[in-house]
């Protein structure tokens, strides 16, 4: 049996059955996908509905996995009665700015029954989990811990949910030294362009983020936690360019071929 972890999927159900073929995996291994399933990419509740039904695949919420299980309940309701929703801020930020209309569509063309299994299972919802892969602690949560709570006795039970899946972690943001945290949330080119696609190591290796960027164009990352090796499948999504040419010239790094399309 292996442990697998990726993060931050967003729909991106094509690579992720990629990914599932490159890794093997079978129904001895276990995936743990450290938040984000929805929202942006093609097919998120496809996506949603595979990992469901997986006794063997985990997911571990994010903000967007939050925002959907707090209007599952009003899409149904908006599915007997288009007039019964209440556009609030909160409602319009997800939908309209984080990519929520793609996932509401593919929710509401769902049969009753679907709607509430889904509504069902992200009710039972983790925000962190520790493991123990052979001898070795780690840490999975979505997003990390801001200033506040970057201390070694920090108990995770105690901080806001707030906290854990909306925090932009530095690279090293790590406070507990017994084991190592692997985090998603921000995409990885977001820290500087070496790191565009690519999985990062913080220092001595006590901080990991996962969030390759995918439906940004980038790619799909997993790691499996036995032996740290790295896994990646290439995006079938436009690459969002995000520092300008002059500057990765700058960086030493030649700028991709598609930089200029954007999703």
């Amino acid at each position: 049996m292996s442990v697998y972890v990726m993060s931050d999927l967003h729909g991106c159900k094509d690579e992720f059955d990629q990914m599932l073929k490159i890794i093997d995996f079978t129904d001895y291994d276990e995936l743990w996908i450290d938040g984000d399933v929805c929202d942006r990419g093609r097919h998120s509740i496809a996506l949603l509905q595979e990992i469901m039904h997986h006794d063997n695949m985990h997911l571990i919420f994010g903000n967007h996995d939050v925002w959907l299980a707090r209007y599952t309940q009003e899409l149904i309701d908006a599915k007997k009665d288009s007039a019964s929703v209440d556009m609030t801020n909160d409602l319009l930020c997800w939908l309209h700015y984080n990519g929520g209309y793609r996932t509401a569509d593919e929710f509401m063309d769902l049969s009753f029954p679907e709607c509430y299994d889904i509504k069902l299972y992200l009710e039972d919802r983790l925000l962190y989990k520790y493991l123990d892969v052979h001898g070795k602690k780690f840490l999975l949560l979505h997003a990390g811990l801001s200033e506040d709570y970057m201390h070694a006795d920090t108990r995770l039970s105690e901080v806001p949910a707030q906290i854990l899946v909306w925090t932009h972690a530095e690279i090293d943001a790590n406070p507990f030294p017994d084991c190592t945290m692997i985090l998603g949330h921000v995409p990885t080119f977001m820290y500087h362009p070496k790191y565009d696609g690519k999985i990062i190591h913080g220092k001595d290796n006590k901080t990991i983020h996962i969030d390759c960027g995918c439906v940004y164009g980038r790619t799909l990352g997993c790691i499996r936690l036995d032996d740290m090796k790295e896994f990646y499948v290439p995006s079938t999504y436009p690459y969002l360019q995000y520092y300008p040419d002059s500057y990765l010239k700058e960086c030493g790094i030649q700028p991709h071929a598609s930089s200029n399309e954007s999703n």
